[in-house]
């Protein structure tokens, strides 16, 4: 709060005290007062106004200026009322009353949102467990009827599965913390569940996995992991140009405490202009324009589980050549496990 814009804002004010003191001056000069009592008048008269004024402008100016510094560091601007004091002059708690009544009506508006999501969340999650029962069933008499079902039926019904498991997790991801459970976990055994679980999209679509130097064990969680590999070995398969020689390569190095897996295929790979923004919630890109396929929710589901359970993503690129995603995992200093 400037002091120029305050005098500017008070104008009025000021020019009906000057007004007021030249009718006194001219009153004083009718009358004859001596010159000694109107200075003195007019002396006191001008100490008050400017105490009055810097009285008033040193209130405001504190309260004021304190609502916009808090705004200035607060990345949740609501919260603001809790670093404020009530001010003493009467327009401030006009102010500070009416910031209380909005920040009241606000909590209990985003309260009641929340309230709603999350019943939503729990309905979608309740949801997806009962429609997994007949995709199982559906499986199940897709893998018992093999001469009898073509195979692209059973390719669907593992679709519906494999989507059905995104919406689950993504519905979860939010709240994962509360569903995590951190141990020493063999990357080795995550990574052949996962392999068993797309063996028939590997067959049909004719890719060669290659997986070497993964019996390491990191500290994570082995289902939420599970989970990340799938996706990415899923877009690995989604995305593989055609040609003979089509592979996806798993491997794992290690820095220091740190290990890093691999996961690398040899497919379309992700444009330049596209690479930043893939991890982005339904982020498509040119890819996914090519590709009706592409939800572009797989990897910003990764890259959300991946700063939750305290590991870094990378992923590298080249059109035409192939991407390379890369999970590190850190030492146990991210999260301590008992051996």
């Amino acid at each position: 709060m400037r002091i120029w814009e305050y005098i500017k804002d008070k104008a009025g004010i000021l020019i009906g005290y000057l007004l007021f003191i030249a009718i006194m001056l001219i009153a004083f000069r009718a009358m004859r007062t001596p010159g000694e009592l109107t200075v003195i008048f007019l002396v006191l008269t001008v100490l008050l106004l400017v105490t009055v004024i810097l009285t008033d402008y040193i209130k405001r100016r504190h309260f004021y200026n304190s609502l916009y510094a808090h705004m200035e560091q607060l990345d949740q601007k609501y919260l603001v009322m809790d670093t404020l004091e009530e001010p003493g002059f009467y327009e401030g708690k006009l102010v500070y009353e009416a910031l209380y009544e909005i920040n009241k009506s606000m909590t209990e508006h985003v309260k009641e949102y929340r309230q709603s999501v999350d019943d939503f969340k729990d309905f979608i999650e309740i949801w997806v467990h009962e429609i997994k029962l007949p995709i199982a069933s559906l499986v199940l008499m897709c893998h018992n009827n093999q001469d009898k079902i073509p195979k692209k039926y059973e390719d669907q019904v593992n679709r519906l599965d494999a989507y059905a498991d995104q919406v689950l997790y993504y519905v979860r991801a939010e709240h994962a913390s509360k569903d995590y459970r951190f141990d020493s976990v063999r990357i080795k055994s995550v990574v052949n569940k996962v392999a068993l679980k797309n063996k028939d999209m590997l067959l049909e679509s004719d890719i060669c996995l290659d997986v070497h130097d993964v019996d390491v064990s990191v500290t994570t969680d082995a289902k939420w992991l599970e989970f990340m590999i799938n996706q990415i070995m899923s877009n690995s398969i989604k995305y593989m140009k055609p040609g003979e020689d089509r592979q996806i390569r798993i491997w794992t190095t290690k820095a220091g405490d740190d290990i890093t897996l691999h996961i690398r295929d040899n497919g379309i790979g992700i444009s330049a202009a596209d690479l930043p923004r893939v991890c982005e919630k339904s982020f498509t890109g040119e890819n996914g324009r090519r590709f009706a396929k592409s939800t572009g929710m797989g990897l910003y589901i990764v890259k959300g589980l991946c700063d939750q359970l305290g590991h870094h993503l990378t992923i590298t690129s080249k059109e035409n050549i192939g991407t390379d995603v890369a999970v590190t995992f850190g030492g146990n200093d991210y999260y301590l496990v008992d051996e």
